[in-house]
């Protein structure tokens, strides 16, 4: 624009300013409040459906996570409607007053509210004292549904102590490597000189759905270069990685949770 009006030397004088230390935070802010205004006026005096979770970032700070679903014409909408910080406990009645200062601030109408999901925890899912049947005292047309993505993962937790047996052995060779900086180094030494397509195993979360699948596909993908380092290393478990049986049933675990893991995504609209 100055170049435009005044000159392309104006311009590059221009350029020279510094910026104050907070210049690009406050735009970033103000950028975020007119997105966030947009599209809560979009919202309004609109029948709407919302999610909500309870989630621990890697600071260890708990977080209110909100997302919202609604019509516009003939258009789904779904976005995050707001991120709030959890400042006490995670009871439901702090989680309630949460949401509801939200709505309020932004004259976001209770009765408007179709539906709510959730987990299934107490908290959450409560008929008497829980965050939904707090909603509902607001919005009484409100159904509440318990989240199909948490029910899924709920139902492959339970599996034959066989089955158990080999991922628990998984688990416990994993940790034995990744958590060991030198263990690791030599593993993937040992992974390069064979020729491997990875190097590295993956570390196992119990909190992220996707993570045993991956960590399964993985070490399947590596179990000849887990053998070998094993043996060096006197491992308990080393001849396991070449007992057809064990290996079965990993390759088996492996097939599971990738289908597990489709399933997954897709039901999250990936």
């Amino acid at each position: 624009m100055v170049s435009t009006m005044i000159g392309e030397s104006a311009a590059n004088q221009l350029k020279n300013i510094p910026l104050s230390n907070n210049t690009i935070s406050r735009r970033i802010h103000d950028i975020s409040e007119n997105i966030n205004e947009q599209f809560i006026s979009k919202s309004k005096n609109k029948n709407f459906a919302i999610q909500l979770d309870e989630a621990t970032d890697s600071n260890k700070d708990a977080h209110l996570i909100c997302y919202i679903r609604f019509m516009d014409k003939t258009n789904i909408i779904e976005e995050l409607l707001f991120c709030k910080p959890i400042f006490g406990d995670t009871k439901a009645q702090t989680l309630f007053d949460i949401t509801n200062d939200f709505m309020n601030c932004n004259n976001i109408n209770w009765e408007n509210c179709l539906g709510v999901c959730t987990d299934g925890a107490r908290a959450m899912a409560g008929h008497y004292g829980g965050l939904q049947a707090l909603i509902r005292k607001k919005a009484p047309e409100m159904i509440w549904t318990h989240c199909i993505i948490h029910r899924e993962s709920l139902a492959s937790q339970n599996m034959c102590p066989s089955l158990n047996t080999v991922l628990q052995t998984v688990i416990k060779v994993v940790n034995y490597i990744k958590t060991r900086p030198v263990k690791a180094r030599f593993f993937k030494k040992i992974c390069e000189e064979m020729g491997a397509e990875h190097t590295a195993l993956l570390f196992y979360c119990n909190s992220r759905w996707l993570s045993k699948g991956n960590v399964l596909i993985r070490v399947f993908e590596l179990r000849q270069e887990l053998y070998t380092y094993l043996s060096e290393e006197g491992h308990n478990d080393f001849n396991k990685f070449i007992d057809s049986d064990f290996v079965i049933k990993l390759a088996y675990l492996c097939d599971i949770f990738e289908k597990l893991n489709i399933l997954n995504t897709s039901l999250q609209g990936k």
